[in-house]
């Protein structure tokens, strides 16, 4: 199958979110609006701090007006967890950690209809997710190109339903991809892998998250006043940017400050995804710089994007 690309995985956060409060909390915390959601709506957002930086990212999973599914790729289910309960007070809402019973699988390409076909999932609609037998599927944030994310129940995998789907995907000719793949297709697309490479420290409108998780419409939340000024302001003081990385013979320690001929420091390279002799990677450069080239040990680091591109 021409394009299809299988990717197997641990999900780093699935976290239940249950209770009569629980639409009312998670609103009060999540950067985007989940007051309108009904059962089957899928919506990408973040955890922000006091400050407005961006501690974790994650898909609010809509079952029911008192029942959510909170699930991310790379933010840590601990951090998550803690961050909601630190605000949990006297709402009736209860929160429980499942990552560790849940696998993981990322499809991409023609790959999707086969799995769906195999699972016994209809094809979700844009901004919706489905379920059936132990099985959730999701729209998700990898790169470029349309990707589903399959979330399999452990009991259900362990009866032998993810070694079928594997079996089937490879059968008929999806490539399964390394872990430097994975990140390369992030890294091409400018999507910050929150709770990895980025965050805590970062803000969301440096990262180019406004759009896809940012709601400026919606009530208070945690974070939402620094949001507000950063709108009005229309700028901060740095923004991501794409890096192609030449003449590498060793893998770069990261993260690592971007400075100019004189000194100064321009940036900071987070992560890089190689291949021979060179990579890509993704870096919070100062906005408005106009250095386009970094020399970093034995290799060069040029910026490959225009700002805001």
């Amino acid at each position: 199958m021409e394009g299809s690309k299988i990717y197997f995985y641990r999900p780093a956060c699935v976290i239940g979110a249950r209770g009569s409060d629980a639409r009312n909390f998670l609103q009060g915390q999540f950067s985007n609006d989940l007051a309108c959601c009904t059962e089957g709506d899928c919506v990408y957002g973040l955890w922000l701090d006091r400050k407005g930086k961006a501690l974790a990212d994650s898909f609010a999973l809509c079952r029911s007006e008192e029942s959510f599914l909170l699930v991310s790729c790379f933010s840590e289910e601990e951090l998550v967890k803690e961050r909601l309960e630190s605000y949990l007070i006297m709402d009736e809402v209860e929160l429980e950690g499942a990552a560790a019973g849940y696998a993981g699988v990322f499809v991409q390409g023609s790959a999707i209809s086969v799995a769906l076909e195999e699972l016994g999932l209809p094809r979700p609609e844009s901004g919706r997710w489905v379920e059936a037998d132990g099985v959730v599927a999701f729209w998700g944030r990898r790169g470029r190109e349309a990707a589903l994310e399959i979330l399999i129940e452990k009991d259900e995998a362990e009866a032998g339903l993810l070694d079928r789907l594997k079996g089937r995907l490879l059968a008929e000719g999806s490539l399964e991809m390394s872990e430097e793949e994975v990140v390369e297709l992030a890294i091409e697309a400018k999507l910050p892998r929150i709770g990895l490479e980025f965050g805590p420290g970062d803000l969301p409108q440096e990262l180019g998250l406004v759009d896809a998780g940012v709601s400026f419409t919606k009530g208070c939340y945690l974070g939402q006043e620094v949001m507000a000024r950063l709108k009005s302001m229309g700028r901060v003081r740095r923004e991501l940017r794409r890096i192609r990385i030449s003449g590498a013979r060793d893998r770069l320690r990261l993260p690592r400050d971007l400075v100019d001929e004189g000194g100064k420091k321009r940036g900071e390279l987070r992560v890089v995804a190689y291949s021979d002799g060179g990579g890509v990677g993704l870096a919070l450069v100062s906005t408005g710089c106009e250095v386009t080239k970094f020399v970093l040990d034995d290799c060069e680091a040029l910026v490959e994007d225009s700002p805001g591109g």
